[in-house]
């Protein structure tokens, strides 16, 4: 075994004790400059995002009731004329989509207002017969915190649940 510092073959025991050396070195060029507990502070940081990878990226920090109509996973027998969201505090709506089929997206003229408020209705166009369509919210809370969501719906005769027709989708096993 060479030592990197020495052409010369080392004993086992002489290079440990030349790497324990070097580490000590560095550790303490590192603590002098403050890199471990940045690195330590940062690494704490980013833990919450590390645990949370489960969630898919889409997960509120906060507790809030809400509800919508038409309500989520909901079967009409017409299409609806409005979408209605309603909270358990008063919020700013910040952003509310709607798409076909989470292709196509609808233009409904949303407009965000600094105005809070617990319900919001929003007028929807005349909307074409689609296998579902789903609404996509965010909003502001009195604390600024985004919280967000959104619901499935679908319509008309022969429709069925949203999730029975989201889970049935085949996905082929190689992207080419």
């Amino acid at each position: 075994m060479y030592c990197t510092y020495h052409w010369k073959k080392t004993p086992p025991a002489a290079s440990l004790s030349i790497a324990r050396r070097l580490l000590t070195e560095r550790l303490v060029i590192l603590r002098r400059h403050g890199f471990l507990s940045a690195f330590f502070i940062l690494s704490l940081l980013f833990a919450d995002n590390v645990l949370a990878q489960h969630s898919h990226g889409r997960r509120n920090t906060v507790d809030f009731e809400h509800e919508t109509v038409p309500a989520h996973d909901q079967v009409l027998k017409l299409a609806p004329e409005h979408l209605i969201i309603r909270f358990s505090e008063y919020v700013r709506l910040a952003k509310l989509t709607l798409k076909v089929e989470d292709r196509e997206t609808i233009n409904l003229d949303f407009q965000f207002s600094l105005v809070a408020n617990r319900v919001f209705t929003q007028e929807l166009p005349e909307l074409a017969k689609a296998d579902y369509y789903t609404a996509e919210w965010a909003a502001l809370n009195s604390d600024n915190i985004l919280i967000y969501g959104y619901f499935c719906f679908s319509f008309g005769p022969g429709a069925i649940t949203p999730t029975t027709v989201i889970n049935s989708r085949v996905f082929p096993s190689a992207p080419f």
